[in-house]
């Protein structure tokens, strides 16, 4: 999917891996990173569903391994106020050649909390992990009325 007609939520220069300081300027995240956005229905639209895209550069995955972990995550905050979590999505990342595309569908909801997180794959020997970064997160509404916010916001 194309970047053309999507909407940026979050760009940058975030290294994940296991070596800090090799990838020039980035902000160092360690093995691991969530991005929390802010999805809501405009008006009486009716649409919750996007596809999120995640931009990276030098992923290198080694053969034999999965690649890193990416999940899209619901947090809802139940009456009681207790907030659970709820695994929207879950895929893995092996290649820079293209943005990983996330489809989320918070159906029902006039606003949703969703936290994009990424996680170093760790199935490789430690010294060995993949170095590379995170350098931006946008959103592609399935239809106009669905605007995607960097951060929680009520």
């Amino acid at each position: 999917m194309s970047r053309l007609g999507s909407e940026l939520i979050w760009q940058g220069r975030m290294h994940l891996g296991d070596e800090p300081g090799i990838l020039g300027d980035a902000s160092y995240g360690g093995l691991s990173t969530e991005l929390p956005i802010t999805l809501k229905a405009l008006g009486d639209a009716n649409t919750s569903q996007t596809t999120l895209l995640v931009t990276t550069d030098n992923v290198t995955t080694v053969g034999g391994h999965p690649g890193h972990l990416l999940t899209a995550v619901l947090y809802d905050t139940e009456i009681d106020g207790t907030v659970t979590e709820t695994e929207l999505w879950r895929g893995r990342l092996t290649t820079s050649e293209h943005d990983l595309e996330v489809e989320v569908d918070v159906t029902g909801r006039p606003s949703a909390f969703i936290g994009v997180r990424i996680r170093v794959d760790t199935s490789v020997p430690p010294g060995l992990y993949d170095d590379f970064l995170l350098t931006r997160l946008s959103s592609k509404p399935v239809r106009e009325g669905l605007v995607a916010s960097f951060g929680f916001h009520r």
